[in-house]
């Protein structure tokens, strides 16, 4: 397949071969017709190319020039056939994810590795954000993928999967709290607490919980990352609320303990899997969005209980 003009192309055979009859040769069209197709290239560019000589055809300073470009030209349509065929199986060369943080820290990199195994050549390009933050990316285009917590129904967007996530207490295994078999909010009045960002805070389950709860807790810290939250947690400086997701990973190495909160009428965080509702996914998406679909059906056990229908169109 050939992308530039045909008589770009005989210029450039021609300028490698240096007479029409081996330039004829080599591609397989007449002399008559390569000389048609100079003469018309020169008389656009109002500027000769070849110097006829009687030995044959040289280059003018700019021909010199333009075969520089063209050859470039090849360099750059060559690099552009070779990624068009890599990406042929897949239907697109990048998948764009929006999502929260907590699923940057284990499970997304897993399923990414066993996604690259079928899509070595497709890049994944992740964004961390709030749930606002990822819906408006995934709204505009910006995002291929959007995974994200409790979402306001949004035009134009698709929830594909949602699961129920268990809110509860964070502490480090020494508080004071680590051993009790049943706490409620009001348990950690009396202890320092990290508490997120306003912009993590808003719309989030804890400010749900407080909303109904005249509990109030002692805020030692406030931060805008899940990863700073857990750090701190971890140190001993306080206690957090998040949900069993956000610190899967310090559960599997016992550096963190997880405390479901006894009070009533506690809602689970929603995860939410959306894309938008009236975009064609290539194939690579759509492998993507159901190996995350699965691997959000394991979270919890009772994540089915969160389940809503895959066809669901919010308009």
């Amino acid at each position: 397949m050939n992308l530039l003009m045909s008589g770009l192309r005989y210029f450039e055979e021609l300028a490698r071969q240096g007479s029409l009859r081996k330039a004829e040769e080599r591609l397989h069209v007449a002399a008559s017709a390569i000389n048609r197709q100079i003469l018309k290239l020169e008389d656009e560019l109002g500027v000769p190319l070849f110097e006829r000589l009687p030995r044959g055809l040289r280059l003018s300073p700019a021909g010199e020039l333009l075969l520089q470009q063209v050859r470039q030209w090849q360099r750059d349509e060559r690099r552009l056939l070779e990624q068009l065929g890599e990406i042929k199986g897949a239907g697109c060369a990048e998948v764009r994810i929006a999502t929260v943080e907590s699923l940057t820290d284990q499970m997304l990199p897993d399923i990414l590795f066993k996604f690259h195994e079928r899509f070595p050549r497709v890049r994944s390009i992740l964004a961390t954000g709030m749930t606002e933050t990822i819906l408006e990316q995934v709204l505009i285009g910006d995002a291929d993928i959007g995974i994200c917590i409790n979402p306001p129904i949004t035009r134009r967007v698709r929830f594909i999967e949602q699961v129920g996530l268990e809110f509860g207490a964070v502490m480090a295994p020494n508080h004071p709290l680590a051993e009790k078999q049943t706490v409620w909010l009001r348990d950690f009045s009396s202890y320092p607490t990290i508490l997120p960002g306003a912009e993590m805070f808003h719309g989030s389950t804890l400010e749900q919980v407080l909303a109904r709860s005249d509990v109030d807790l002692s805020s030692l810290s406030a931060c805008n990352r899940i990863l700073s939250i857990k750090s701190l947690v971890r140190s001993g400086l306080g206690v957090a609320f998040l949900n069993r997701l956000d610190i899967a990973r310090e559960l599997a190495r016992e550096e963190l303990v997880f405390k479901p909160l006894a009070d009533g009428h506690i809602a689970k965080a929603q995860l939410t899997l959306c894309c938008h509702a009236e975009r064609e996914m290539p194939l690579a998406v759509t492998v993507l969005i159901e190996q995350l679909r699965e691997a959000m059906l394991s979270i919890e056990p009772a994540a089915v209980e969160g389940r809503i229908n895959q066809n669901l169109v919010l308009r």
